[in-house]
C-alpha cells in the first residue's frame, strides 16, 4: 500500500525528548489561543449594556466598533515582519501582556471617541498576538509532520466559549465591566506567560523543502523547486559583515498565489466577527430575547465550533477538505436563512440561537485549514511559515474586525434583520471557495484531489 504524503513527510524516528518538546510547545500555543479568545469573547455579551449606558444608536455603535479595524490595519503591515525578525515566541510574550492590560481601558470609555480609541489599541495588540500564535502553531505542525492546526484552534474556541459564558454571567449578575476584565486579565497573564517558555524558539522549518510536501499541481513546475522568499532575510554587504540581516516586505511573487486563501479566510473571519459582536444585539433587538438569554446565541455558536474543531483534523484526513467543509457551510446558510425568516415569530429566539449554533459548525474548519495550507506552502519551499501565516491571518483578521461596523452601518440604513442576510451570503461564498483549500492541503488516504486550476 502506498504511503500517504503525511507519512512520507514524518521523519522515520523521532526521539522521545523531541516529541515531549513538541507536545509542550503545542500545549503552550493552545494556552495562548485560549487566553486570546477568553478576553475578547467576554466583551461581546457586554456590548448591549455598553450601548445602553452610553446611549448609542446602531450607527454610533458601528462607528465605535470601527476602532477595531483601525487598530488592526496599523498592525498587519508589521506583525508578520516582527514575527520573522524577533520570533513568534518573543512576540507572543510581549503582546500577551499588552493585550491583557489594554482590556482595562474599556472601563473608562465615555462615548464614541474613547470607545473607538480603546478598541483600536486593544485590537492592534490582539491582532499581533494572533499572528504570532498562528506562526508558532504552523511551526509546531511542521515539526510534528501531521495535522494539528484545527485541534490547536479548538483551544481558541474553548477560550471564546468560556469567555462568552463568563461575560453573559457577569452581565446577568450585574457585575461591573472593570471587575470582569481585572480578574480575567490577571488570570491570563499569570496562567499563560510562564508557559510561553515551552514554545519553539526557531522559526525555520527543520525538514528539507523536498521532504515537506509534493509539488502543488496548481503551481508552475519550477515554483515548487525554487525557494520561496517568504520573509527571507535580505542583507546589505555592511549588515552581512556585522552578521545581521534586514527583513523586508514580502514580494508579490509569493504573495499572489496566497490570495485565494486570503479571500476565504476573510469571508470566514467576517462571519465570525458578526457572530461575536452582533449575536446578542440581534437576539435582543430583533427577536426580543432578554439580556441574559441573548448571550446564549454566542455560547451555542462557540459550542458547536468547538465540537467540530476537536474532530476537524480527523475528519479532513478521512474525507478531504471539500467533503468536510462544504456541506457544513451550506447547512449553516440554510439554517440561518430559516432563522431570519422566522425572526418575528414566537420561535424566533430559539431559531436564532439554532442559527448561530449551526453557523459555528459551518465556519469551524475554514480558518485552521487556510492557515495550515499557507504554512505548508512555505514549508514546501524551505521557508519559514510565519510571514505566510501573517499574510493570510492579517487579511482574515481585518474581516473579523470589519464585519461588526459594516453590520452597524447597514443596519442603520435597512434594519438589523435585513442586514443579517449578509451571513447567508458569506456561508454560500465559503462553500463555493472551499476548493482553494483542497488545492494546497496535503492529500491523505481519504482526501479529495486538488481542484483543477481555472
Amino acid at each position: 500500500m502506498a504511503r500517504s504524503v503525511t507519512e512520507e513527510a514524518v521523519p522515520p524516528a523521532v526521539d522521545a525528548a523531541a516529541r515531549r518538546e513538541l507536545s509542550r510547545a503545542r500545549t503552550a500555543t493552545m494556552v495562548c489561543f485560549f487566553v486570546l479568545a477568553l478576553l475578547f469573547a467576554s466583551w461581546a455579551p457586554r456590548i448591549p449594556q455598553v450601548k445602553e449606558e452610553l446611549g448609542l444608536s446602531d450607527g454610533e455603535l458601528g462607528l465605535a466598533l470601527l476602532g477595531g479595524p483601525a487598530g488592526a490595519l496599523a498592525t498587519i503591515s508589521i506583525a508578520g515582519l516582527l514575527v520573522g525578525r524577533l520570533g513568534s515566541r518573543a512576540m507572543v510574550r510581549v503582546t500577551l501582556v499588552g493585550y491583557a492590560a489594554a482590556a482595562l481601558g474599556l472601563v473608562v470609555v465615555s462615548g464614541v471617541p474613547s470607545l473607538f480609541a480603546v478598541l483600536a489599541l486593544w485590537s492592534a495588540l490582539a491582532c499581533a498576538l494572533d499572528v504570532a500564535s498562528n506562526a508558532q502553531a504552523a511551526m509546531v505542525e511542521d515539526r510534528f509532520g501531521r495535522r494539528i492546526m484545527m485541534t490547536v484552534h479548538a483551544a481558541w474556541t474553548g477560550g471564546a466559549l468560556a469567555g462568552a459564558v463568563l461575560g453573559a454571567g457577569a452581565a446577568a449578575l450585574g457585575l461591573s465591566l472593570g471587575l470582569q476584565f481585572l480578574v480575567l486579565g490577571a488570570a491570563a497573564i499569570t496562567g499563560a506567560l510562564p508557559v510561553t517558555g515551552w514554545m519553539l524558539a526557531g522559526d525555520r522549518p527543520t525538514r528539507p523543502a523536498s521532504a515537506a510536501l509534493p509539488a502543488d499541481p496548481a503551481l508552475p513546475a519550477d515554483a515548487a523547486r525554487a525557494p520561496l522568499p517568504v520573509g527571507r532575510p535580505r542583507a546589505s554587504p555592511r549588515r552581512l559583515r556585522r552578521g545581521r540581516s534586514r527583513w523586508r516586505l514580502p514580494s508579490l511573487r509569493w504573495a499572489v498565489p496566497l490570495l485565494p486563501l486570503t479571500m476565504i479566510t476573510f469571508a470566514s473571519y467576517l462571519g465570525e466577527g458578526i457572530a461575536a459582536d452582533w449575536s446578542a444585539v440581534y437576539l435582543t433587538d430583533v427577536t426580543g430575547a432578554s439580556p441574559g438569554l441573548a448571550g446564549v446565541g454566542l455560547v451555542a455558536y462557540m459550542t458547536c465550533m468547538l465540537g467540530v474543531r476537536l474532530m476537524g483534523d480527523r475528519l479532513v484526513e478521512a474525507h478531504g477538505v471539500r467533503r468536510t467543509i462544504r456541506p457544513l457551510a451550506f447547512a449553516a446558510a440554510v439554517v440561518f436563512a430559516l432563522a431570519l425568516a422566522a425572526a418575528d415569530t414566537r420561535s424566533g429566539t430559539v431559531l436564532g440561537i439554532a442559527g448561530f449554533a449551526v453557523l459555528g459548525a459551518g465556519l469551524a474548519c475554514v480558518v485552521p485549514a487556510a492557515f495550515s495550507a499557507a504554512g505548508q506552502r512555505a514549508v514546501r519551499a524551505g521557508a519559514p511559515a510565519g510571514p505566510a501565516i501573517a499574510l493570510v491571518s492579517s487579511v482574515g483578521y481585518a474581516g473579523w474586525l470589519a464585519g461588526p461596523p459594516l453590520i452597524g452601518g447597514l443596519a442603520e440604513l435597512v434594519g438589523l434583520r435585513t442586514t443579517m442576510w449578509t451571513v447567508v451570503g458569506l456561508t454560500c461564498a465559503i462553500a463555493a471557495l472551499t476548493g482553494v483549500l483542497a488545492g494546497f492541503a496535503p492529500i491523505g488516504p481519504g482526501s479529495d484531489p486538488p481542484d483543477p486550476p481555472a
